[in-house]
């Protein structure tokens, strides 16, 4: 009996609606609009980072020390090219002696004057 399940279910079509792997099927998703842009704000904040470094006169090997993040990923950051977890910008600005809403607001306003005519949320 049992066989007979099992070849019934092999003849019949698979459904995909229900498959993970199939990405056509699966709708739109309709909440929170279209994805930003976050390269901008990736590289002001990098400028930032940047920035702050300079003006405590440190290289970016002393905040690696400071910190324990890496002096490369330090480098990847100031360059725009890497995208932090909270829990390296956390070490990073708690190195930096700055608050992260500030560093935040220093990139907001870096991206701001990079691209005058964007406009404000």
């Amino acid at each position: 009996m049992w066989t007979a399940k099992l070849t019934a279910s092999m003849n019949t079509p698979l459904q995909t609606a229900h498959d993970v792997n199939v990405v056509e099927e699966a709708p739109a998703a309709t909440e929170g609009g279209a994805v930003p842009d976050a390269i901008p704000l990736l590289r002001a904040l990098g400028v930032a980072l940047r920035e702050r470094r300079e003006e405590l006169s440190l290289t970016q090997e002393a905040v690696s020390l400071r910190t324990g993040v890496p002096q490369r990923r330090i480098w990847e950051l100031e360059a725009g090219i890497g995208n932090p977890t909270a829990r390296t910008l956390l070490r990073l600005v708690a190195g930096l002696d700055m608050p992260c809403s500030q560093l935040f607001v220093r990139a907001e306003q870096i991206a701001g004057a990079a691209d005058p005519g964007a406009a404000e949320p």
